[in-house]
């Protein structure tokens, strides 16, 4: 009865201890608090791997964290109840428990192990005066039960089995005090042998078993940590070093663009001295030249103009993407545009040019025109000879994406060319029954990687050509 009144009685006092907690304690005093005892447990900085030892210990500093205002909320009912039951010995302990929380909690000076090892010295001793004192099977063995889960929780196996080896003691001592009928406690008088034993023993398995399986448990969840904090480390440098390469290649891609701007500009000046020099000469010596001359003369002029054509194209190609900034283009609007552009090409090929419902979306204008124009001159160039060119030129929407699609019904390609043709200055054909400087499709790869898009051709020989180009709703905002 006397047990069951001082359990209701610190069941009481507990719930009015934290509502008024609750209630008066302002948070930021318990934030503070909080601080404190975090700094004085844990190192100053998180390991790099948090492996097991750092959970333990962090398990430790949040049990820290509450037993103070616990051990306080349990004094004063612990210390009437102790003078009441004629227990002076276990009110004092009940203080100096009490006062040893509040030294390990807020003293700097005591390591982690110490600060862990006094806590489960107090505890011990806790135990071993319910046992003797007031004779509490339940309480008593039950310390040391969730004393040994405790130690198991906050230290290493090792320790743990010390553990059940000091319960194992402090059993046996138990019972020859019973066996002895030692007047100086309560065991005698309540318990008799045999059931101590049976009851002990049992306390004695289950506590193997529970450190048993939580050093199973532990050990893992050291391993999945360790393997888990390992291959985030790889994948950490594995990330390091693809954004050295990525941040080394965009340098490498920016210089080459430079020096092929710089290159093509300087190139365009004794270009020009070499095309101005052989039209003097054409007028000034025209009538006393003979064939040769003329036709040496005439390559000269046709090599520089092609030369002019090809530093042309690569000083665009070099352009692409440096002037202007993305806005929301009305493809639609702009299909029309180019249409009346190449109004006189289109009408000299006699081409009829489809267009499905395009979408209004974000885009660098000028370049997405040039890509539309390219692959729509493409499509007029490589026709079937005495053919009906036709082109269409759709749009389809994706989750993430507008894919486009421009199909021809044109001479086609093979498929091992598939890839080649988007490469700078590749040509699939004779310049003298194809013009062009064969830049074309490598501008259009360009301009959709602009765009964080993709670019692709599906084509047979001698059945036309579909290209299919990707662009993002939103711009390639998230793309890398």
């Amino acid at each position: 009865m006397k047990a069951l009144i001082r359990e209701l009685t610190f069941e009481i006092l507990l719930r009015a201890y934290m509502f008024i907690v609750k209630v008066t304690i302002p948070m930021q005093w318990w934030i503070k608090y909080k601080r404190l005892v975090e700094s004085n447990t844990l190192a100053k900085a998180d390991p790099e791997i948090r492996g097991l030892a750092y959970w333990r210990d962090r398990l430790f500093t949040n049990i820290l964290l509450y037993l103070l205002p616990v051990s306080l909320v349990a004094l004063v009912p612990g210390v009437v109840m102790s003078v009441k039951d004629n227990v002076p010995l276990l009110a004092v302990y009940d203080i100096f428990i009490a006062i040893v929380i509040g030294v390990i909690t807020f003293n700097r000076s005591f390591s982690l192990a110490a600060r862990k090892t006094l806590i489960v010295i107090c505890l011990y001793l806790l135990s071993v005066i319910l046992l003797v004192y007031l004779g509490a099977l339940g309480p008593g063995l039950l310390y040391l039960f969730g004393l040994t889960i405790f130690i198991t929780l906050i230290f290493s196996v090792s320790v743990a089995w010390l553990s059940i080896a000091i319960n194992t003691v402090i059993v046996i001592i138990s019972a020859l005090i019973i066996y002895f009928k030692h007047p100086g406690t309560a065991l005698p008088q309540l318990y008799s042998l045999g059931p101590w034993i049976a009851v002990s023993s049992n306390l004695l398995f289950l506590s193997v078993v529970v450190v048993a399986s939580l050093n199973l448990l532990f050990n893992g969840l050291e391993a999945s940590i360790l393997k888990a904090n390992r291959l985030q480390n790889e994948l950490r440098e594995e990330s390091k070093s693809l954004e050295r390469a990525l941040s080394l290649m965009e340098t490498k891609n920016r210089e080459l663009e430079q020096f092929a701007y710089i290159a093509s500009h300087d190139l365009q000046e004794p270009l020009k001295t070499i095309s101005n020099v052989v039209n003097i000469f054409e007028d000034q010596y025209k009538g006393r030249l003979d064939n040769d001359a003329v036709t040496y003369l005439s390559f000269l002029s046709l090599s520089a103009e092609r030369m002019r054509l090809l530093i042309t194209g690569l000083l665009d190609y070099a352009r692409i993407g440096k002037e202007g900034e993305m806005e929301l283009v009305n493809s639609q609007v702009l299909l029309q545009e180019l249409i009346s552009d190449l109004d006189m090409l289109i009408t000299e090929s006699r081409a009829n040019i489809f267009i499905g419902k395009m979408p209004a979306l974000p885009a660098y204008r000028l370049e997405l025109k040039q890509l539309f124009q390219n692959l729509i001159s493409n499509a007029i160039k490589f026709r079937q000879p005495g053919g009906q060119v036709e082109v269409r030129i759709c749009a389809q929407e994706e989750n993430d994406c507008w894919t486009f699609s421009v199909k021809d019904n044109g001479i086609g390609i093979g498929e091992k060319f598939h890839k080649k043709i988007f490469m700078i200055f590749k040509r699939l054909h004779a310049r003298s029954k194809y013009e062009g400087s064969g830049i074309g499709l490598s501008h259009c790869k360009k301009i959709v990687e602009l765009h964080h898009g993709k670019i692709w051709v599906e084509s047979v020989a001698n059945e036309g050509s579909t290209f299919y180009f990707t662009i993002p709703k939103n711009g390639g905002v998230n793309a890398k």
